[in-house]
């Protein structure tokens, strides 16, 4: 009987060698992962890729490569925003984007830390956090940002 400690490098081999085999294409449809985008209705709030209900609440903010913070100015955009909500408490999708050439996954994390900043500036100025969703879309451009590594607001 061979020791534990051999079984993990062996097994390591054996799937190191297997990659390059062909799948039938019967099993290779079962192994190819399927994407689902948890991106649909939550009540009160319209799918964000339903973009006909959709329009921004504010010009889009704008940050620099890597940047997730706010500056004064865009402070004072985002506290205008809340004053105008007490009026009518709309909802809001905050929708985080990041610069193209970024590594996917650091895209990602970017465009929500994004995001995620701005909602919580809107609370800390009286918006009910129940009125606000986010979504970081990474490297996806934004359809109403003059650039593509931004956040944009959309009223619903």
């Amino acid at each position: 009987m061979k020791p534990h400690w051999l079984l993990i490098p062996t097994l390591a081999l054996l799937l190191v060698s297997c990659q390059g085999l062909a799948l039938p294409d019967k099993l290779r449809a079962q192994a190819e992962p399927t994407i689902v985008y948890a991106l649909g209705e939550r009540e009160g709030f319209r799918s964000p890729l339903e973009a006909g209900n959709l329009r921004p609440a504010c010009p889009a903010l704008e940050f620099a490569s890597g940047d997730y913070t706010p500056s004064g100015a865009q402070r004072k955009i985002l506290e205008g925003l809340a004053a105008a909500w007490s009026a009518e408490k709309p909802r809001y999708l905050i929708a985080g984007y990041s610069q193209p050439g970024l590594p996917e996954d650091y895209a990602r994390s970017l465009s929500e830390r994004r995001a995620q900043a701005v909602r919580q500036i809107l609370i800390e100025a009286g918006v009910e956090a129940s009125s606000l969703q986010t979504v970081g879309f990474g490297q996806d451009s934004a359809p109403s940002a003059p650039t593509p590594g931004g956040v944009v607001i959309y009223q619903q």
